[in-house]
């Protein structure tokens, strides 16, 4: 049996029309991306094909940085690019989000040569990425196609569910959350839990548990690995709430455990919040700062952070926060307050590598992790 590259290892046409990435695309472009992975006998499969917003935002956090002469505008502000980096349009901006792009991956003069094939187009005269396709009669920019929705608007008869839309995501971090502050939250969280894991993302993990009452609160429990009963109880919190039960904590299930948390809020998830900003090197590791408390210094230091990740400055911690938190925000810092490290001082890295490649799936992927240094817009 025939299989083809992935982002992260190689899988079967089977495997890889079943990723909602894929089902997300309009059935055109599901045809069109399925009949050049095919033809190209092994050469060529997709790295993503719909992006929801969420993943846009957090992609193009991860890649720009405030700058008052940058060269890109999104949320009020202007941004420059940093590095040694493709570039990522915010989100609101990228076809990918309406399932009308693809990024392939593998042999790219094959996907040069045979795009049109297929009736699609290839950007590498546009931005120089031959990996990006679109289809050959729309427009290239989401702008102009938003003019003429010549094929629509998502979801795709009902496959996928794009979480985008085509308005702009400048709103709060708050914006799209319930309006009880046990609200669920939807994000795509960089920390990616597996099983024996110890660590940043663990450490976060059991405090969110401890805060569902799926464990008992104690000094005990917090060892900080993520141990064999731990999984026993990560799969029965996936069991009961519905979700895919393989012990591994990405973002269906950062998403069930965490919720919004607002300013001098008190109790278990003011101190998972706490514990992440701890982790994430924006908070001093002091007892001060894990008392479940979401007082006025954590408060500021959230409101600097949303300012320089470009989000709606409010303090309540919503879904865009989370998902700007939880993401590699190595280049983010905040300046010197009673809580927060030295100016300058780098965010560390939490993000670990997909290496296991059954375990991958692009529908509950570690998205900054896997696109780490690869070539995506």
């Amino acid at each position: 049996m025939t299989d083809y590259p992935t982002y992260a290892g190689r899988a079967t046409i089977e495997k890889i029309v079943s990723w909602n990435t894929f089902k997300g695309l309009h059935p055109k472009m599901q045809e069109r991306v399925r009949g050049l992975i095919e033809a190209s006998g092994g050469k060529v499969g997709l790295g993503q094909g719909l992006r929801p917003e969420t993943q846009q935002l957090q992609l193009f956090l991860s890649r720009h940085v405030p700058d008052p002469n940058g060269k890109y505008s999104y949320g009020g502000k202007r941004w420059s690019r940093l590095p040694n980096v493709a570039a990522a349009a915010p989100p609101g901006r990228s076809m990918h989000e309406l399932g009308l792009a693809a990024d392939m991956v593998g042999d790219m003069g094959f996907i040069r040569d045979n795009c049109s094939r297929f009736q699609l187009q290839t950007f590498e005269k546009v931005n120089s990425e031959p990996w990006h396709v679109q289809p050959v009669e729309l427009p290239r920019s989401r702008s102009s196609y938003e003019q003429n929705a010549a094929w629509g608007r998502p979801p795709w008869n009902g496959a996928g569910g794009s979480s985008s839309s085509s308005s702009s995501s400048s709103s709060s971090s708050s914006s799209s959350s319930s309006s009880g502050s046990s609200g669920p939250v939807s994000l795509t969280p960089a920390y990616r839990v597996k099983p024996g894991d110890s660590g940043n993302g663990a450490e976060v993990m059991i405090e969110a548990l401890i805060a569902r009452d799926q464990l008992p609160d104690s000094d005990g429990t917090r060892s900080g690995t993520y141990s064999p009963d731990l999984r026993t109880v990560v799969e029965g919190f996936q069991r009961d709430g519905g979700l895919d039960v393989d012990g591994i904590v990405g973002p269906q299930t950062w998403s069930a455990l965490l919720q919004v948390v607002k300013p001098d809020d008190h109790g278990a998830h003011a101190r998972v919040l706490q514990v992440t900003l701890i982790t994430r090197g924006l908070l001093r590791d002091t007892s001060g700062n894990r008392d479940g408390v979401y007082g006025t210094a954590t408060q500021d230091v959230i409101a600097q952070f949303q300012g320089a990740a470009g989000l709606g400055v409010d303090k309540e911690v919503g879904p865009q926060t989370w998902t700007a938190l939880m993401g590699e925000k190595k280049r983010i810092s905040v300046s010197r307050a009673a809580a927060a490290p030295t100016r300058g001082a780098p965010v560390a890295s939490a993000a670990p590598v997909i290496a296991d490649e059954d375990e991958f799936d692009p529908d509950d992927m570690d998205i900054l992790a896997v696109f780490d240094g690869m070539p995506i817009e």
